[in-house]
């Protein structure tokens, strides 16, 4: 039977072998522009996620398994299942709430550690320098950013797991990948959208979600430009997964321990969940230095500690304004010094939409 036929049986054993791990997610603490941050549990191949189209953007996914995982007898090397990331644009829907399909791009990857990717790319380089030179112009050279190939709507393939992520009030994203021939990965965003190290600029706000064609060889890091879509609200959801949107929180001393395991996991602590699994926040935080470096190793040691008692950064510029005819001045505080922040800034403290402020 085709891998892609065998989807569920073959997450399901994954799910035994690695049980609290799942096959992808999103790296919170180094992603930035987005919240609402859905990893659901019971689906380990998606993730979903909203953003602000406001702000730059970035979202960084870790893929927690290996091509070879899949394959039949576990061969090693280069002899690896290929995996799909499959990106999904989605409005926040029209008056009926129900989410619209607007673009679906996605790219092939193999995932290999370390020695087998190398072993992997210098096989691949002799096999392409042994060939013609009319056969190697055929292939593409590699670059630092994959351009994700554009699917048309028709031909969209849909993991029979997790049906295609459902839109939160602004859209969400979501990355779903099913051990298959290729393995599937669904994004669901709000335009514009970004997936893995890009960054965009907010005077890019105007191009949306628009993939080229041509995308590079598939082990290549992931990323994609955009190009023109409707602009969705900037407001901030609520709701269980709103809690992403302040994993840079130090931990209270009042959390419990579901609270203390959920903290670690969003701050990339999630290979020591179990160890701290019955720590409430006041235990954590009641270890020392070494106390931690001798239960977590040096490494994560010291950054669980560093993380614990993390000192809030000083802003680069504080200004106090206040309207007119009122003598109470509001503090804001800017980051990026940039005339974007500035206006949203502006925008929250006269509860107006930003599209409002049209020059800064």
């Amino acid at each position: 039977r085709r891998l892609q036929y065998m989807e569920r049986e073959q997450i399901a054993a994954w799910r035994m072998s690695r049980p609290g791990d799942r096959i992808v997610e999103i790296d919170v603490p180094l992603s930035y522009g987005i919240y609402e941050v859905v990893q659901d549990n019971s689906n380990l191949n998606v993730v979903e996620f909203a953003w602000d189209p406001t702000k730059e953007v970035g979202v960084y996914i870790k893929v927690n398994c290996i091509s070879t995982e899949f394959t039949p007898k576990k061969h090693g090397g280069e002899k690896g299942v290929p995996f799909r990331i499959q990106v999904e644009t989605y409005s926040h829907g029209d008056g009926d709430g129900t989410p619209k399909r607007l673009h679906v791009a996605g790219c092939q990857i193999k995932v290999f550690k370390l020695k087998g990717a190398d072993r992997k790319h210098k096989q691949d380089r002799e096999k392409i320098y042994k060939r013609p030179m009319v056969e190697q112009e055929k292939y593409q050279p590699s670059c630092e950013c994959t351009i994700l190939a554009e699917i048309p709507l028709e031909l969209v393939y849909t993991s029979a797991i997790v049906p295609v992520g459902t839109a939160t009030s602004n859209g969400s994203t979501s990355s779903n990948q099913a051990p298959q021939q290729t393995v599937v990965a669904t994004t669901v965003v709000t335009p514009p959208a970004v997936l893995a190290t890009r960054t965009y600029s907010p005077t890019e706000l105007h191009k949306s979600q628009s993939f080229t064609s041509d995308g590079c060889p598939s082990e290549s890091p992931l990323g994609h430009e955009t190009d023109n879509v409707e602009s969705p609200t900037s407001m901030i959801g609520s709701g269980n997964s709103a809690v992403y949107q302040y994993y840079l929180q130090p931990l209270s001393a009042e959390a419990s321990a579901q609270q203390t395991a959920q903290w670690l996991q969003t701050n990339r602590f999630s290979s020591q969940a179990r160890t701290f699994s019955r720590f409430a926040g006041a235990d954590i935080l009641r270890l020392t230095r070494d106390d931690l470096i001798q239960i977590c190793g040096v490494a994560d040691g010291i950054r669980l500690y560093n993380a614990l008692h993390a000192k809030p950064l000083a802003p680069r510029l504080t200004l106090y304004l206040t309207q007119d005819q009122s003598q109470v001045f509001h503090a804001i505080f800017l980051e990026n010094l940039s005339c974007v922040e500035i206006a949203n800034k502006l925008a929250g403290l006269v509860q107006l939409s930003s599209q409002h402020i049209l020059d800064v």
